[in-house]
């Protein structure tokens, strides 16, 4: 009788790869703080949008997606060269996070208050200018959206995952309103970006790191002049059912397929 092959070199490799990815993370988050505030320290005369300090913290999430070796990443498509938006990614994965440091633009995004309460990386993000907000919170939602209005009257594009939170399944998770309502008030383009393949790299709630294509397209912008209250959910819906499209689609490109080969694993004698 035949006994099963063990795949202890898989292991093995699945591990170290993970190691090397949390090594490097810890690397640049243990960098952005310092850099932030040095940034912001150098710039607060005359850079009231902490654009500098945002850019270079951008930065190192971009240098460590692009350089981690399991990873390929490609950017499609493009943003408004100029004036504001507001920017609406699928959220799969916490590697999104780093997808969405590859747009051309620099944003200022809305998170979860839990991010911005981490050690040297939550302290970065208040640096640079991103924006807190509790879930389920009515009085942190509207003080967060009043602080994206204030950066969108200014110029600044503004981003929102409109899911909320990571879907644990791969599927598209219902759209909150913030984000449309946001975009209709400020009277901006919405610009729907879809992330294929970040599940894949780093599936939710699970530790291990996989060899992943990450692809960003980045979706044509769309105008909410003349929109008013009553169509945030018509714009909601219509914003979903394009993402969902796109997304589907790049999978059936291939969107997720692995990009550097496996290690092979050595044949059991």
């Amino acid at each position: 009788m035949t006994r099963p092959r063990r795949r202890p070199a898989a292991i093995l490799v699945r591990a170290a790869a993970a190691l090397v990815g949390y090594a490097a993370a810890a690397l640049l988050i243990g960098f952005s703080f310092p850099l932030a505030l040095l940034l912001r320290a150098v710039t607060f005369p005359f850079d009231r949008d902490r654009m500098v300090a945002s850019r270079a913290v951008r930065f190192l999430g971009e240098l460590l997606i692009r350089c981690y070796p399991l990873w390929r990443v490609s950017v499609e498509g493009t943003v408004p060269a100029s004036g504001s938006y507001v920017v609406v990614p699928n959220h799969r994965s916490m590697v999104d996070a780093l997808a969405i440091a590859c747009l051309p633009r620099e944003t200022k995004w809305v998170g979860k208050v839990e991010a911005f309460r981490v050690p040297w990386l939550g302290w970065a993000f208040s640096l640079v200018g991103y924006i807190p907000v509790l879930r389920g919170d009515r009085d942190s939602g509207s003080a967060a959206l009043a602080r994206a209005r204030g950066y969108l009257a200014r110029g600044v594009p503004v981003g929102l995952f409109a899911e909320g939170t990571r879907s644990r399944d791969g599927t598209l998770r219902p759209f909150k309103p913030g984000p449309f309502k946001l975009a209709i008030d400020a009277g901006v383009p919405l610009v729907p970006v879809a992330i294929a393949g970040a599940g894949t790299a780093m599936p939710a709630d699970q530790p291990w790191i996989a060899p992943s294509r990450i692809r960003v397209r980045i979706l044509p912008a769309l105008p909410t002049a003349g929109l008013g209250a009553a169509d945030v959910d018509r714009l909601r819906e219509s914003t979903f059912q394009l993402l969902e499209a796109e997304l589907q689609a790049m999978e059936a490109e291939g969107a997720g397929a692995a990009a550097p080969p496996p290690a092979v694993e050595p044949k059991s004698r």
